[in-house]
């Protein structure tokens, strides 16, 4: 990363996105089925998990959606209308002022 902009200087050797796997510790399906969000953090994108398949809502600046995203996955990945770039302050090495909200009280 150089001035909030990410780089991919080397693909990895194995893909994280893939059709198969030798264990399952999360059931897609299921998550969709029981109406929870799930959403998958990358450091190249964010992804949300919608009953169309898995969709790219945000993009890292400096990544190439194209080359570093969808032609690295093993199955095709829909891309949101409001798909957006993600803010360059999150890759850069200085503190920013992230400040996380109160835990909401659970209903009893």
């Amino acid at each position: 990363m150089v001035d909030g902009v990410v780089s991919i200087l080397k693909e990895g050797k194995v893909k994280k996105l893939v059709d198969c796997v030798e264990q399952i510790s999360f059931s897609g399906p299921r998550a969709i089925a029981q109406g929870q969000n799930i959403t998958y953090v990358t450091e190249r994108c964010v992804m949300r998990l919608e009953r169309e398949g898995v969709t790219v809502i945000e993009i890292a600046p400096g990544i190439d959606l194209e080359r570093d995203i969808l032609a690295q996955a093993e199955f095709p990945l829909r891309i949101a209308n409001d798909f957006r770039k993600m803010d360059p302050t999150l890759f850069r090495p200085e503190l920013f002022d992230l400040q996380l909200r109160p835990a909401r009280e659970t209903l009893q």
